[in-house]
């Protein structure tokens, strides 16, 4: 075994387990903490993977941008040092067995569709030229460009919720 695999398990490892703590716990501070563990395990997975574009988006966007904004929505949003109340759903296992269906259902669906049985053909540009093409691709209207602001105006509302919510009713002042 090589030790680029012996990283690769460890790291493996501890992005499932902090997964698994994720949506385990029941203080919610602690959950979004290990998110932050989770993602950085995506991202170093990424960088082992040698896609270092995917490793940096990882880490700016989804650790440096969402995290910290689940982050703070629940520090305005709780009173997390003197949280006392169960946060945990007690139907886990009717969710347990409807994500089991719903997975089994969208992968049966999934495995239908022709994006399966088609065949993948690395770019044929090499360097920066590879990032260029996915740089368009990305914000070319044909391309990508609705999904990608259809994921900045969700991560607006979602701020903008946050701060609704901190916001206290009667005096119209954060808390």
């Amino acid at each position: 075994m090589t030790p680029l695999q012996i990283v690769f398990l460890l790291v493996s490892i501890v992005t499932i387990f902090s997964a698994i703590l994720v949506v385990s716990l029941q203080k919610i501070f602690h959950a979004a903490l290990w998110l932050i563990v989770t993602l950085m395990g995506v991202a170093i997975l990424f960088v082992l993977l040698e896609a270092s574009f995917f490793a940096a988006v990882q880490i700016l966007v989804y650790i440096g941008a969402i995290a910290i904004i689940l982050i703070f929505a629940i520090m305005l949003t709780r009173n997390i040092m003197s949280d006392e109340e169960l946060q945990s759903n007690r139907s886990w296992g009717l969710v347990l067995l409807l994500v089991v269906v719903f997975a089994v259902i969208f992968i049966n669906q999934l495995s239908q569709s022709a994006i399966f049985n088609s065949i993948l053909y690395p770019l044929e540009v090499q360097g920066q030229d590879n990032i260029m093409a996915f740089g368009q691709g990305l914000l070319d209207p044909a391309g990508f460009a609705l999904p990608f602001e259809l994921a900045s105006l969700l991560l607006l509302a979602a701020l903008v919720g946050g701060v609704y919510l901190a916001m206290d009713k009667k005096g119209g002042e954060a808390k």
